[in-house]
């Protein structure tokens, strides 16, 4: 448990919270913290790294808690230390395996450790379908939805923008294309039940 249990229960207002109060804060963050060091190394939650992360960041933030200053917001502060943290974590991975590389034999054809980064049969295949049910989904709005989703997602274009350009309010086209992600979301689902 990272709470200290401190003698006294007041904390005058220039000093930093206590230990105890601190730590019950750190911990409240924990998947926050996990979620962060996760993304950074592209890892599950439940990887050991990630642990090892998250574990590496409390100490720091224990340790170095008189550097937040009183006022400043603990949650970014300690999600940056997470960033700061993970990052070392995917330093010393590249580290470690380009030492492992030039240990390999010379003689070695390095392109044949090249993994093949096509996607296979299956993923092709999984995504010809997706595909085609969005087409179609596209196909069943109406002509001012599909408009609409063509001009925000294919267009790049921003609410106010297709709004002007096809003589409506802005609320409306918010609605058009709410509604069309929502065919294109449902009729997804349904052919992923399907399948």
């Amino acid at each position: 448990m990272l709470a200290v249990r401190m003698e006294s229960t007041e904390t005058p207002r220039d000093l930093p919270a206590p230990a105890g109060h601190f730590g019950v804060q750190v911990e409240a963050l924990r998947p926050l913290v996990r979620a962060v060091a996760a993304s950074v190394l592209r890892e599950s939650r439940m990887h050991p790294d990630v642990d090892d992360c998250a574990n590496e960041t409390f100490r720091r933030a224990l340790e170095g808690q008189s550097r937040l200053r009183p006022g400043e917001p603990l949650r970014p502060w300690l999600l940056g230390i997470a960033r700061h943290v993970a990052l070392d974590a995917v330093r010393l991975r590249s580290r470690t395996r380009a030492r492992s590389v030039r240990a390999v034999a010379e003689d070695d054809d390095p392109l044949e450790r090249v993994p093949d980064s096509t996607p296979g049969a299956d993923d092709r295949l999984e995504h010809a379908r997706r595909t085609a049910a969005i087409r179609a989904a596209m196909e069943r709005l109406p002509a001012d939805h599909r408009k609409a989703m063509e001009m925000f997602h294919i267009d790049g274009l921003a609410y106010r923008e297709i709004a002007m350009r096809l003589g409506v309010p802005m609320g409306t086209v918010c609605t058009w294309i709410s509604r069309g992600r929502r065919s294109i979301a449902d009729a997804i689902g349904h052919e992923g039940n399907l399948a």
